[in-house]
């Protein structure tokens, strides 16, 4: 039996504990992973505040985390593709039923059946996780696996929305946010052919935007310059739950080419102010994207690997979490935090 220690939230709103641990016997299709890093992820900072408590799907105490990299140690009976030694990963959706007519079609985000890594299962801030094989994505050992990690969500967020979209090359995306999401989906649109617009408040992530391979920046006060470049295609807000934030976003409808597209990957609670005559005029559709498929997943790590595509990072050491959670908390890490084991 190994004992190993897991960072538990066992209340919202508190520090998490870190208690001893012991593994269970593996089942068929499960293999055992010792965790070498794991991304803290707004999401984490949502589960351990009890912000997302009334949706009704969270219990505690739970063991958070959903953006892990580790190393395959044990393997259960039945294990076929996944062998000891392999560098995995394992994202927010942690298993399905294989079977309804969404996981069939490649789409098992939406399993009716689905089980949250982090919430129904032990997550990524412990040094041990079991997994199922179904569910892991292997990653080339020589990928900065630090740099790996967010991509198990932050990553397939955006890859997932971009691919979504169906732009054809050259199209024009506007980013809006240039952090921990938009920092990724720049350098994700260009992998796709596409001419990126990045926007920020903040003016000294202009070379930033420009260096990961953004074709242009604005800040928002400079909207209107959009008519200089031409009408866009679609934007991707990434901005955060902040009031008001939405609201820039709805201000480039017009801006948008007819059949264009908006799609939200930063999760906002506030209502979208809109004026639905503002989508008949021109075919608009306005959508949201979260997570994405295990096809996805793998298909993302491939242009990551190939394009070296770079996830800037902030680390920290397992038992200096609760610091890390609060410096994510407080919007005080650029762009990703992450746990080192």
């Amino acid at each position: 039996m190994i004992k190993f220690l897991s960072a538990y939230c066992i209340e919202p709103k508190k520090e998490l504990v870190i208690k001893e641990n012991y593994i269970e016997d593996l089942k068929p299709k499960e293999v055992l992973v010792k965790v070498l890093y794991s991304g803290i992820c707004h999401s984490d900072i949502h589960i351990i505040d009890g912000d997302w408590e009334s949706r009704g799907f969270i219990n505690y105490p739970l063991i958070p985390g959903h953006e892990i990299v580790g190393e395959v140690i044990q393997i259960g009976n039945n294990v076929n593709f996944v062998k000891k030694g392999d560098i995995v990963g394992l994202p927010w959706i942690y298993s399905t039923c294989l079977n309804c007519d969404y996981c069939i079609s490649g789409n098992e985000q939406f399993c009716e059946n689905k089980k949250i890594t982090g919430i129904d299962s032990i997550g990524g801030y412990s040094q041990y996780i079991k997994a199922y094989e179904d569910f892991l994505t292997i990653v080339p050992k020589d990928m900065n696996l630090e740099e790996v990690a967010p991509l198990f969500c932050a990553g397939l967020t955006v890859y997932t929305a971009i691919k979504n979209l169906n732009l054809k090359p050259n199209s024009f995306l506007a980013i809006l946010g240039i952090g921990g999401l938009g920092h990724l989906a720049i350098q994700i649109a260009k992998s796709f052919g596409l001419n990126v617009i990045s926007f920020s408040s903040n003016e000294n992530k202009k070379k930033l935007a420009l260096n990961l391979g953004s074709d242009y920046f604005l800040n928002y006060s400079q909207i209107d310059e959009i008519k200089k470049i031409g009408k866009i295609d679609a934007v991707l807000s990434t901005l955060p739950n902040i009031k008001g934030k939405s609201e820039i976003t709805m201000e480039f409808i017009k801006y948008l080419k007819p059949y264009g597209k908006i799609s939200f990957v930063g999760a906002h609670l506030e209502e979208i102010p809109f004026k639905p005559i503002d989508l008949i005029s021109k075919n608009l559709t306005i959508t949201g994207s979260a997570v994405g498929s295990r096809s996805n997943m793998r298909e993302l790590i491939n242009i990551a690997y190939h394009k070296q595509i770079k996830t800037i990072i902030q680390k920290f050491k397992f038992h200096d979490i609760n610091n890390a959670i609060d410096k994510v908390r407080k919007g005080e890490v650029i762009f990703r935090a992450v746990i080192e084991f």
